[in-house]
């Protein structure tokens, strides 16, 4: 997939900017707060955040994805959380909840991404 020798994604990743609203968990499943942000890339297990908030590894979010005119609901784990700047965060996070349904819109999306890549 990738030559660099630091890299451990094991998805194929692709840019899409893509705006969503998240909900942080508390570990019992409780809303402990909110937010806004938008997608850098996003592959099969996972999105790449642009966010203005620090995650811990291991928190969960609850994500509404806006795709095209469609919206999809996933919960996710912060796998790692990087500062961009004094403003922004890179937070990447691997999927762990999705209805069919959803996983379906959100599976269509990437193969569209994924064959305009190749063409």
């Amino acid at each position: 997939m990738n030559d660099d020798l630091f890299e451990r994604r094991q998805a194929q990743r692709h840019t899409t900017l893509n705006l969503l609203e998240y909900d942080i968990l508390s570990p019992e499943g409780a809303v402990e707060g909110m937010g806004m942000a938008r997608t850098v890339n996003i592959s099969g297990t996972g999105l790449l955040l642009e966010t203005g908030q620090f995650f811990d590894s291991g928190q969960k979010l609850r994500i509404t994805l806006g795709l095209n005119n469609t919206l999809v609901k996933l919960v996710g784990q912060v796998v790692h959380s990087e500062p961009v700047d004094d403003e922004l965060c890179n937070t990447g996070v691997m999927f762990v909840e999705f209805s069919e349904e959803d996983r379906q819109v959100y599976q269509a999306y990437f193969e569209n991404l994924h064959a305009a890549a190749d063409s």
